[in-house]
């Protein structure tokens, strides 16, 4: 696929699915309430990776696109609009899997510095935070997306020691006494802590 088309299908995923509400959340608003600010800001950059085929190249993509968040250029100065989209159409069907693999290999380290990663492909079966039982993550083209962490994020972060820690150095006091977080999140941050 040229790289204009991939581009061209994962932009038009973007606007059509994840900017868009879906019941299969379990929450009213887009898909990814993140996707709308940022794509308004022009905070998401997105480049297409021929030739990746196999777990090292996706290694090497990772690191490419944790150099490009780090990077300067970018026309909102808000991190928190952040984000890198590498588009991954060289990936065969068969080897999609490599991208859940690569998501749950990488993403304790990649929370230790401040980064929240996602996987996205055709049979992608990571459920939505609230409702798992929805494949949230299924996209046209394979792709995996690189932000910073948010404060949302502990509906990723609360289940493991290592990811809430990183998690908690960086949003402790938003769960302090006169702090108003939505209360799913003040329970998950909770049951973390025990």
């Amino acid at each position: 696929m040229p790289v204009a088309d991939a581009l061209e299908e994962a932009g038009r995923w973007f606007e059509s699915y994840l900017c868009r509400p879906h019941e299969g959340v379990g929450r009213p608003g887009a898909v990814c309430p993140f996707m709308v600010p940022a794509l308004r800001a022009r905070g998401v950059r997105g480049r297409v990776f021929h030739g990746v085929v196999d777990l090292n190249g996706l290694l090497s993509t990772v690191d490419a696109m944790v150099e490009a968040l780090h990077g300067s250029g970018w026309p909102t100065s808000n991190r928190a609009l952040h984000a890198v989209v590498a588009v991954l159409p060289g990936l065969a069907p068969a080897d999609e899997v490599l991208l859940d693999d690569l998501h749950e290999g990488a993403r304790t380290s990649l929370a230790e510095r401040g980064m929240m990663l996602g996987q996205f492909h055709p049979r992608c079966g990571q459920g939505a935070a609230r409702n798992p039982g929805f494949p949230v993550s299924r996209s046209p083209v394979p792709m995996l997306a690189l932000r910073w962490m948010a404060l949302h994020d502990i509906l990723f972060l609360h289940d493991d020691p290592h990811r809430f820690a990183a998690y908690e150095r960086r949003f402790a006091a938003s769960y302090r006494p006169g702090h108003t977080v939505d209360p799913l999140f003040a329970r998950l941050y909770r049951q973390a802590r025990l």
